[in-house]
């Protein structure tokens, strides 16, 4: 179910949506955040509040949660029904007509939504393993909760995944 669609024959680039899950939803939030969409996982119960935040900030309200859709929300709202998440984030890429944009991929802290900002080698010399510092040249480092990022297994793995789950949306 789905309130108030965006014109579904647009594609959708990361500048121009932004999200909001309930806590049901934290791995889906992830997953945009990875792919470069601005999204905040609602951490407290689902309702009125979080419906709000949503209003406030123009983002899509992704929920789990059926007794949503029949609130007072002047804003997009879409029911969640699967519980895979590689089965969600298909179903968003699809209803939403998100588009994949490798260069914005891993641009985002997968723990606070801030965007990550380029740090040089030297500067995490001592915050990251000394094999990863043997082996990456390039990081991030969140500019909120000072996480640090880079081209490890990690990026491989999430590739790896998003080929098993949405082979047809990888550009």
């Amino acid at each position: 179910m789905i309130r108030k669609n965006p014109n579904s024959e647009k594609s959708f680039s990361p500048d121009d949506l932004k999200f909001l899950t309930d806590a049901s939803l934290a791995r889906l939030g992830k997953w945009l955040r990875l792919l470069g969409y601005d999204t905040i996982v609602f951490s407290r119960e689902a309702g009125r509040e979080m419906l709000r935040v949503a209003e406030k900030d123009g983002r899509i309200v992704l929920t789990r949660r059926r007794d949503m859709t029949g609130r007072q929300f002047s804003g997009c709202l879409f029911l969640i029904t699967d519980i895979i998440v590689g089965q969600q984030l298909k179903n968003v890429i699809e209803k939403f007509s998100l588009i994949i944009d490798r260069k914005r991929m891993f641009g985002i802290c997968l723990e606070c939504n801030e965007k990550l900002n380029p740090v040089n080698r030297e500067d995490v010399v001592d915050r990251v393993p000394p094999y990863v510092m043997e082996t990456c040249e390039k990081y991030n480092r969140c500019p909120d909760c000072g996480k640090i990022y880079w081209m490890g297994t990690h990026p491989q793995n999430a590739l790896e995944f998003m080929k098993q789950h949405i082979p047809n949306h990888l550009p």
